[in-house]
């Protein structure tokens, strides 16, 4: 997928959908990230001119609003660095920036550098005064599959507190991974992915699975959303990355914006009125899989939905909802009170109240 050649241009519907996401999980992180830590970090690794033709917003400007606008009046010092390595572009952004009345808390950066060589500089930097980077949220875009290597992607999720939001070109490794096999294997991180992926029948979900698996190496959660073209063909994966269980869970929380049908996808092919139309209810699906789960043992509800959040794509409204359809058919037993000895209302599901489920 080549990119485009003019200094600003049009954006595409899945690209709507990718900054809803972004949007919806800033909207989350400033404020968690800004109530523990004097200073935090938004790094957009490919930031662009930050206006697309017909006005909308360039996720830098996206960013900035979010954190900007936010009702709750972050005072934390956020720095904002955008790499981009085309000066038409930076010219541009700088210009978009310049028109924004900021608070004295926001610090911008512009960088007119390839990003491989800005992060690597970067966390050199920091390694050469044994520092510490502050919490930090990476969005990085890019058009193809050079200059993000794995390696370097690794080395920013070994700093504390940092994580990831990062476009996959699946489509590009579908098509060039034979052709571009070095170019492959350092992106995904594995030697020899490059064969993995032409030797399948299916090589957008074997780069899928491979870049999953090495994401999940250097961090304990790792969740994807897939882009796909107006032919429903895959574009491209958005592939999220974190240590931190609610940063998960709200990037889980922004996914289901986007796609109300639970399948973390978005097809520039498909009438988005439609979605909410076709959209299944999760309850049915997520039962089963807690009593699968949870066979023959006795738990507290917490512990229920801790293991919905951190292993399956759906929210807590959806666990509930499992858990009620559940105790309807009798496939489960709700203690009638809670740890705390306050009774419970029946089909609900509070903290502290002890699920048993049958063998």
């Amino acid at each position: 997928m080549a990119g485009p050649k003019e200094t600003v241009w049009d954006a595409e519907e899945h690209t709507l959908a990718k900054h809803l996401i972004l949007k919806e999980y800033l909207v989350a992180w400033f404020p968690i990230l800004a109530r523990w830590n004097g200073r935090i970090v938004y790094y957009d690794g490919f930031a662009g001119p930050g206006r697309y033709k017909g006005g909308e917003e360039g996720s830098p400007l996206l960013a900035l609003r979010v954190a900007k606008d936010h009702r709750a009046e972050i005072a934390t010092e956020i720095v904002f660095i955008f790499v981009e390595n085309d000066s038409r572009r930076a010219v541009h952004l700088r210009s978009e920036l310049e028109d924004l009345k900021l608070p004295k808390n926001f610090t911008c950066q512009i960088l007119e550098e390839e990003f491989e060589d800005a992060l690597t500089s970067m966390l050199d930097y920091l390694d050469s005064k044994k520092a510490r980077i502050a919490p930090t949220f990476a969005f990085i875009d890019p058009f193809g599959i050079t200059g993000v290597p794995f390696e370097l992607i690794q080395r920013l999720l070994r700093q504390e507190k940092c994580e990831v939001l990062i476009t996959f070109m699946n489509h590009v490794i579908e098509r060039w991974a034979t052709e571009l096999p070095e170019q492959t294997d350092r992106l995904i991180g594995v030697p020899g992915a490059s064969q993995k992926i032409a030797d399948s029948s299916d090589r957008v979900a074997a780069a899928r699975k491979l870049y999953a698996s090495s994401l999940g190496s250097a961090v304990r959660f790792v969740r994807f959303f897939e882009m796909r073209n107006t032919r429903n063909r895959p574009i491209y994966d958005l592939f999220f990355a974190t240590n931190h269980p609610l940063g998960h869970y709200q990037m889980k929380c922004a996914m289901w914006k986007a796609d109300e049908s639970g399948q973390f996808r978005f097809s520039d092919g498909v009438n988005p009125d439609q979605l909410t139309v076709l959209r299944d209810d999760p309850a049915p699906k997520l039962a089963e899989a807690l009593a699968r789960n949870f066979r023959g043992k006795t738990v507290y509800s917490e512990t229920i939905l801790e293991y919905a959040r951190d292993h399956t794509p759906y929210l807590d409204e959806h666990t509930r909802a499992a858990l009620r359809l559940l105790e309807l058919a009798e496939r489960i037993k709700g203690a009638e009170r809670k740890r705390d000895g306050k009774p419970r209302r029946k089909r609900t599901f509070p903290e502290g109240v002890r699920v048993t489920f049958p063998e």
